[in-house]
């Protein structure tokens, strides 16, 4: 059984799961959703975690939002305006009138406990064997592993082609487009960078999915080169995701044995 704590500090149990998936192994995105009022001034905006993008399975709770944003051609605005709509964070923000718009969602860091076998099942499905040794074996007995995570989102809201899409927003670790979904069609390919603390992040596995394959799993993965970049195909028109995971030993061990970092962005490619 998975454990799942948090606390000010203190390792207190707050959740059980059956499974890892229902915790950990979820992916979390941000996804624009239809447009809030007849004359388009509204524009929704989803944080959604789930397996099968971009529908959702849990709402990601108010209180553990860090940092809300809506980016433009005409700068940044905190967003305020949200709530839990069934298994979705909703919110409505401001349709810009040119341009075109990101929204960015940082939170709070939040701690989990994860017994041998799970914390293995969990580094092999996310391909990290090489990340945590030699400090972590499977197969060898060890005590529970106590790790630190954050998650990072960011979603690209509208279809207009300008250089937001590609901005650099200042989440500790982000996925960075090189070039706008607006100028793509289905078939083609889309450069990326991974970034942590602003530098380019060697080796990462980068994934991708899109809401017309494979019922929202996963289409690809790929390493992340020397310089932080892969090369996304987009075989098919439809809703994307990009995300990326980091996994490192923790500074402090008198917190955590781990701490980890889950970037996404998710766009649209149109027909």
């Amino acid at each position: 059984m998975t454990i799942e704590i948090h606390g000010h500090g203190l390792w207190e149990i707050a959740l059980l799961a059956s499974s890892l998936g229902i915790l950990l192994g979820h992916n979390f995105w941000l996804i624009a959703g239809k447009r809030g009022a007849p004359r388009e001034e509204r524009l929704r905006v989803e944080a959604h975690v789930g397996h099968h993008f971009p529908a959702g399975e849990s709402a990601i709770a108010p209180e553990r939002i860090a940092d809300f944003r809506l980016i433009s051609s005409n700068g940044e605005a905190p967003v305020f305006d949200y709530r839990v709509e069934g298994t979705a964070l909703v919110a409505e923000v401001t349709a810009s009138s040119e341009g075109a718009q990101m929204a960015a969602l940082t939170l709070h860091p939040r701690p989990i406990t994860l017994e041998h076998e799970q914390f293995a099942r969990y580094i092999d499905e996310e391909d990290a064997r090489a990340a945590v040794s030699p400090d972590f074996q499977p197969g060898v007995a060890q005590a529970a592993q106590h790790e630190i995570y954050s998650k990072y989102a960011k979603a690209i809201l509208t279809a207009e082609s300008d250089e937001v899409a590609c901005r650099v927003v200042g989440q500790k670790m982000e996925i960075v487009l090189e070039r706008s979904p607006a100028t793509l069609r289905g078939g083609g390919r889309l450069p990326v960078r991974v970034l942590f603390d602003g530098e380019p992040i060697a080796g990462v596995r980068v994934s991708s999915g899109c809401d017309a394959l494979h019922s929202g799993g996963y289409a690809s993965h790929i390493r992340a080169d020397a310089d932080g970049r892969a090369e996304i195909e987009l075989p098919v028109s439809g809703y994307w995701f990009i995300r990326s995971h980091y996994i490192r030993r923790h500074p402090d061990s008198r917190i955590a044995e781990w701490e980890s970092f889950w970037p996404s962005v998710t766009f649209r490619i149109e027909d």
